[in-house]
């Protein structure tokens, strides 16, 4: 019956049968070819020779691994940022030892422009490590020569502590509208506290100003502080001639005094700086700082889009061993433990939320930097750029956004000077199914007015309490740290 009824119509409407039988022929047809194209790009996406020769293969941001294979125009000029972080603490790191079998970086497809003579040629070019293409057994077949890694291949993987710390650490050069700026500072940053706690010290390398007129010069400031009671600070300017610094190491002379990589990864930091207030003797420090392992963050820009503002933490923590002596007594620092970070931009009404606390294994900091006045008292704000890093011994632990710094404020209106700073904070970060809780209670404030404005700059010591849950596991630490930020004068209630 029904063949009868498809011969019927088929003499009837010869035309709009055949064009029916097309139409249906064409949309199987479609159909099957995308199929096909599915199914061979799910066959690609299994082929470890097309992947670099790896299992799991690290993307850059925003980018497809489709759009890598076929070339398309945003597959150009792609960086994956913090590539040599990410492949020495965490790809080749000891936190995934076990998993990791092994690592390679692979550059495909690289646009680069040849000039021969009056003709330019654009070439397609591909890098990798030989060691490391030979241990996903993916090496090119070579026709001809050796290939083997260079002395610039070994430092990538695996630079020496010194070269390292040279590579993240050096001193800038600034450009642009930064050099005309005057607020343009950038500076080593040292924190000591003593073995038995009874002091600590903040100490700062400075240089900045006017690059371009030449109206810039040097500064080193100190602040010894007793929990106990009793502050003293001092302070040393010097003039452009008397400031040496390196755009390659982290070495900085002002006058007399320096901050020098030595070959070993270590730092020397001596320094001779007279009381700010011009009397009593000068701080005399000399001391070797130490980095522990792996607890270090690389350089990152921490600005909101708007300004210059760049940041390294080259230790996290680390010991000391020297000396620091003030009116003819010397106290020992041997043992003392130690924070180092490196700021560099310019500081126009800058403000900035940041603190480091130590609970058992843990090492955590936070921070973030804004301008045009100080933050709704640590509440986020649109574009909020904090963030949270979290090391232990094994590496990298998690970098999680700040969701937001809660400061409470002390209710003792007796205390004028301690009323001004916060009494506690809570700080929460979280990312997908990582979140840390910080709950930092101050026990020593020390308050600083900034003279072109109204912001005052807190300086906290105090306990910290980390809870909260990282890489699949719960987190229960108790610990101390030291914590900034800002206020308005007359802002707390």
């Amino acid at each position: 019956m029904i063949g009868r009824l498809v011969w019927q119509s088929l003499a009837q409407r010869p035309g709009r049968s055949v064009l029916l039988l097309l139409g249906y022929g064409l949309g199987v047809g479609v159909t099957v070819a995308l199929l096909s194209i599915g199914d061979a790009l799910v066959e690609q996406s299994r082929d470890r020779d097309l992947l670099g020769g790896g299992d799991l293969v690290v993307l850059p941001a925003g980018i497809d691994l489709e759009t890598l294979k076929t070339g398309g125009v945003s597959s150009l000029y792609f960086t994956i940022d913090q590539a040599p972080y990410l492949y020495r603490e965490v790809l080749a790191g000891p936190r995934f030892r076990e998993r990791i079998g092994a690592a390679a970086p692979w550059i495909d497809d690289a646009l680069l422009y040849l000039d021969a003579g009056d003709t330019t040629i654009a070439v397609a070019a591909r890098g990798q490590i030989p060691s490391r293409a030979a241990s996903l057994g993916v090496s090119p077949e070579l026709i001809a020569g050796e290939w083997m890694d260079s002395e610039t291949d070994d430092r990538w993987m695996l630079p020496s502590d010194s070269a390292r710390l040279a590579e993240i650490d050096a001193f800038h050069l600034p450009s642009g509208d930064a050099a005309s700026d005057s607020t343009w500072a950038e500076w080593h940053y040292f924190n000591v506290l003593s073995p038995d706690e009874s002091y600590w010290l903040y100490l700062t390398f400075l240089v900045g100003g006017r690059f371009d007129s030449g109206e810039w010069g040097g500064q080193i400031l100190a602040n010894l502080v007793r929990p106990s009671g009793g502050e003293r600070r001092f302070e040393g300017r010097f003039e452009a001639s008397d400031v040496q610094f390196s755009i390659e190491r982290p070495d900085v002379e002002l006058g007399s005094s320096s901050v020098q990589l030595r070959s070993d990864g270590t730092y020397s930091v001596r320094t001779r700086v007279p009381a700010a207030d011009g009397g009593g003797d000068s701080l005399v420090v000399s001391f070797r700082l130490q980095p522990e392992p792996r607890r270090y963050l690389p350089r990152v820009d921490v600005s909101p889009g708007e300004f210059t503002s760049g940041y390294v933490v080259p230790l996290l923590k680390g010991t000391v061993a020297g000396s620091l002596c003030l009116d003819a007594v010397c106290s020992d620092l041997q043992g003392a433990s130690a924070y180092h970070d490196h700021n560099w931009g310019v500081w126009r009404q800058v403000t900035w939320d940041w603190g480091v606390a130590h609970a058992g294994d843990l090492s955590i900091l936070y921070g973030g930097v804004q301008r045009s006045g100080v933050s709704d008292r640590g509440r986020p704000q649109q574009g909020d750029n904090r963030f949270l890093f979290a090391v232990d011994s094994r590496g990298l632990r998690g970098v999680l956004p700040v969701q937001s710094i809660e400061y409470e404020w002390p209710d003792d209106q007796s205390n004028e000077g301690r009323r001004r700073s916060p009494a506690s904070f809570t700080l929460r970060a979280a990312r997908a199914g990582d979140s840390l809780v910080v709950r930092g209670v101050i026990d020593h404030a020390r308050v600083t007015p900034r003279d072109t404005d109204r912001a005052l700059f807190h300086q906290m010591r105090g306990s910290a309490e980390v809870s909260g849950r990282l890489l699949g596991v719960d987190l229960e630490e108790i610990g101390s740290g030291f914590f900034e930020t800002w206020t308005q004068a007359g802002e707390v209630p």
